[in-house]
């Protein structure tokens, strides 16, 4: 007789996040989130592969301007921060802010025209908490897990 290997705690290590993409605070989310995303496509997750497809092409349908799409590209595809990249572009903060937040939303109005709804996403956290600082690990814990960390245990643990 033959065996199965079951993970029977795989829903322990892993938390799934809700992209309601109608909006641009959902946008905003995906598009934050869209190297995590990225890297599951080469875990096999094809259903990463769809989404990062689809925002692709809402990013190319949205109609952005030159200016909106170098912000989003540097902030959300090169991860520099609003400031970093409000240099380099060689204007203001606020403006910079404003391009993306105009951006969010013609891409998230794209979603509305086809009517995507929300998707759901699936991480899992064994690989992405050894990557995080303490600040972080315990931000990740109090959304994805309800797990509170108190302030006094962060400062013993550094």
């Amino acid at each position: 007789m033959g065996h199965v290997k079951i993970d029977i705690a795989k829903s322990e290590r892993s938390y799934a996040v809700k992209y309601a993409l109608n909006d641009a605070a959902g946008v905003r989310s995906l598009l934050r989130d869209r190297h995590r995303i990225s890297s599951a496509r080469f875990r096999g997750d094809t259903a990463a592969s769809d989404i990062l497809i689809d925002l692709h092409s809402a990013i190319n349908s949205a109609g952005l301007t030159e200016r909106q799409t170098e912000a989003i590209a540097w902030v959300y595809g090169v991860d520099l921060t609003q400031e970093k990249a409000a240099a380099i572009m060689g204007i203001a903060r606020p403006t910079l802010i404003e391009h993306i937040e105009t951006a969010e939303e013609k891409i998230a109005e794209v979603y509305r025209r086809w009517d995507y709804g929300d998707i759901e996403v699936e991480y899992d956290a064994s690989a992405l908490i050894p990557i995080l600082n303490e600040q972080e690990s315990a931000e990740f814990l109090r959304i994805h897990k309800g797990i509170e960390i108190e302030d006094e245990y962060m400062e013993e643990c550094a």
